[in-house]
């Protein structure tokens, strides 16, 4: 029978044991530490958190905790829906923060192919990356992180300056463990290996060859898209390339400087471009379809943007 003092001690131990929070990002190699993590770790320490669904959302936590393991257990949780508040399962014990970023034009083509061919494989249509951009938040990784991650309240997150938003996720990321460009995924999973008892490389997973085994589609490429639109992605999604270039080589140097390149958009401008965010919604649930039905493929050459 184990003794007061060599329980104390345990319990002790355990508190300074580490907890991973590794949060995912869209088509920002999530899928691919998840499933590495998922099959390596040792039962019982690791969990995906998961995305509540439907109304209760708005007031209530954007993740659901359904089936997690004991969280003494616990030595890693990631996840999209990763919301700060869970700390408070951990309260005794060290985190460490890790997420992996990617430059905002090469996320949305990622975003994009991966949404078309994911319609195709549930038998629904597809629509042109002009509807798919009009229909998106620009600055989409950072408003991503204030509201999933931060957990900032939509009234809250509406009345924020671009500056203000800039420097709270500075501010979160400045408390991380590893961030990096998306392409370092290896030097992550090496660096969770020792920690967690996995292998030090993973393979790939969620991958746009993956899915073209899948689905016949053409992937949508960054010189294919007209030089407007990728002169209006960049412009319209300065927040998400400073925090892009800052901390892509885990290099926090020079934010102020950046952060001075920040121009605000003027009220009339916002709501313009949010209420045409509404119509291009609306336009992409037309184009896409609600029921799945059969469906002949049609790649990126048919679907132009001008």
């Amino acid at each position: 029978m184990r003794s007061a003092a060599l329980a104390h001690e345990e319990a002790i131990h355990a508190e300074r044991v580490p907890i991973h929070f590794v949060f995912h990002l869209s088509k920002c190699a999530g899928s691919t530490i998840h499933w590495h993590l998922a099959t390596h770790a040792r039962k019982g320490t690791y969990y995906r958190v998961n995305k509540r669904k439907g109304f209760s959302r708005l007031f209530l936590p954007r993740y659901q905790l359904s089936g997690m393991p004991e969280p003494g257990d616990l030595q890693a949780v990631g996840g999209h829906s990763l919301g700060c508040s869970i700390e408070y399962l951990f309260a005794n014990r060290p985190i460490k923060r890790s997420i992996l970023l990617r430059d905002p034009l090469s996320q949305f083509v990622s975003h994009y192919n991966s949404r078309m061919m994911r319609y195709l494989s549930q038998g629904l249509a597809t629509y042109s990356p002009e509807i798919a951009y009009r229909a998106r938040q620009p600055n989409f990784l950072t408003h991503y992180i204030l509201r999933n991650f931060l957990e900032v309240p939509l009234p809250r997150l509406m009345s924020l300056s671009n500056v203000e938003k800039y420097a709270a996720v500075n501010r979160f990321l400045a408390s991380f463990w590893f961030v990096g460009d998306y392409t370092r995924c290896n030097d992550l999973v090496a660096a969770l290996a020792p920690e967690l008892g996995v292998p030090a490389t993973a393979k790939p997973q969620n991958t746009c060859a993956e899915w073209q085994r899948r689905v016949p589609w053409e992937p949508l490429r960054i010189d294919a898209l007209p030089r407007r639109m990728i002169d209006q992605i960049r412009r319209e999604n300065i927040l998400d390339q400073l925090l892009w270039e800052t901390w892509s080589d885990a290099d926090p140097s020079r934010i102020s400087a950046r952060a001075s390149t920040i121009h605000e958009q003027p009220l009339a401008e916002f709501v313009a471009r949010q209420t045409l965010r509404l119509v291009f919604q609306v336009k992409r649930r037309l184009h896409r379809g609600w029921r799945p039905r059969v469906v002949t493929p049609v790649p990126f050459s048919a679907h132009r943007a001008g």
